[in-house]
């Protein structure tokens, strides 16, 4: 039976741990108020842009492209439940399902967490991984410079595998899939239209580009409102299963403290009985 001592300090580490899991709860419910409200706004002018491109971009369901570039998108810290774990268990199944089928593919990954669980054994795959992307908001900018990187791969189609924010409970691993640069330009997309100043090639590869940027920054968003649910989610139950800890603690340590206190009382008396 551990000592009076020994549950004390241990009683000490749950409470601190307690203290720490309910601040950290705090500050993921404020970031989460701020990352939804960025998200809900960023919806509209996300879809917008892929209701003129995307019908012509969507491979279809049964398409099976020659290569593929894989953006994965992950956080840089833990503590949020299995956002990260979901994203790589996907990469994972990806993987092997374009070997089963004699394909290539190439990953891209945004958050060093994705890169932990994916370097032992898809390490050979990893194009290149951005870590601290999360420094700062999610801006523009930021998706701008992803959708250049990935350009940068050629290949016949690119995928966005990120979480799709639900609820504060509920989210899910979503992949986006988009067809290459060629694929617009043999679509007849823009034939009724007429352009000054740069030739019809030039303006679909400026769509293109502004049409992926505009979807790995919905993506991005999705992920860090998914990112703040999960760790306000279990933040709160460390909080309670800490709490529950501290209750358990606490009722063996009063026993013990009582069973000490009664065994010098028993001793006191035998010895002044013993004296008389």
């Amino acid at each position: 039976m551990p000592s009076i001592k020994a549950i004390g300090m241990r009683l000490k580490s749950v409470t601190s741990t307690s203290k720490i899991t309910k601040a950290m709860k705090m500050v993921a419910a404020s970031k989460l108020r701020s990352a939804e409200a960025a998200m809900l706004k960023a919806r509209p002018f996300a879809a917008s842009v892929q209701s003129l491109l995307g019908p012509k971009l969507a491979p279809a369901e049964d398409e099976v492209l020659d290569s593929t570039t894989v953006l994965a998108i992950s956080s840089d810290k833990g503590m949020c439940g299995g956002v990260n774990a979901k994203v790589v268990k996907e990469v994972k199944l990806m993987c092997e399902a374009t070997e089963s089928a004699g394909k290539s593919m190439t990953l891209m990954l945004v958050g060093g967490k994705a890169r932990d669980g994916l370097i032992r054994t898809h390490g050979q795959k990893i194009s290149v991984g951005f870590d601290e992307t999360y420094q700062g908001p999610v801006t523009f900018s930021l998706a701008s410079f992803l959708a250049e990187q990935i350009l940068a791969e050629p290949a016949d189609g690119y995928s966005v595998l990120y979480n799709k924010f639900k609820s504060v409970i509920a989210f899910e691993v979503s992949c986006m899939k988009i067809k290459g640069p060629d694929a617009l330009g043999e679509s007849g997309v823009l034939d009724d239209y007429e352009f000054e100043g740069e030739n019809k090639e030039e303006t679909l590869t400026h769509m293109y580009q502004f049409n992926l940027a505009c979807s790995i920054y919905g993506c991005l968003l999705e992920n860090v409102t998914s990112e703040q649910a999960s760790r306000m989610t279990a933040m709160d139950s460390a909080s309670n299963n800490a709490k529950d800890m501290i209750g358990k603690l606490q009722l063996q340590y009063n026993r013990l403290r009582q069973a000490k206190i009664t065994t010098e009382l028993t001793e006191i008396v035998a010895g002044a009985e013993s004296v008389a």
